[in-house]
């Protein structure tokens, strides 16, 4: 009888998966560059050049990863999924709105 109340009661401590801090990181890094890219292309009026576009590239790149590593995370047993939750959400919604920059960009 102990046994089934210790199961059905257990304090057990759970830890947040790597992947979703991974994930987590890569898409604030992103979502933060997004941010300073749009401030600097908007004081410099739209004639940022090559960088501008490398830099935006890059953090596309980086919030495809991180959205990866995020759903890959949910494969790891007894974690926390709420970085990973977080992590997969940003991540994916920085690749869409990357990629629409870019769309946006290739039409002007």
């Amino acid at each position: 009888m102990d046994t089934e109340f210790d199961e059905l009661f257990s304090f057990k401590e759970y830890h947040h998966s790597p992947d979703g801090i991974r994930a987590s990181v890569l898409g604030g890094i992103s979502a933060l560059v997004f941010v300073i890219l749009s401030i600097l292309c908007m004081h410099m009026e739209g004639q940022a050049g090559m960088w501008a576009g490398s830099i935006g590239f890059t953090a596309f790149f980086l919030s495809f990863v991180g959205m990866v590593r995020g759903l890959h995370s949910f494969q790891d047993p007894c974690r926390s999924y709420r970085l990973s939750r977080i992590g997969t959400l940003l991540s994916g919604i920085m690749v869409a709105v990357w990629f629409l920059t870019f769309c946006v960009g290739l039409a002007s």
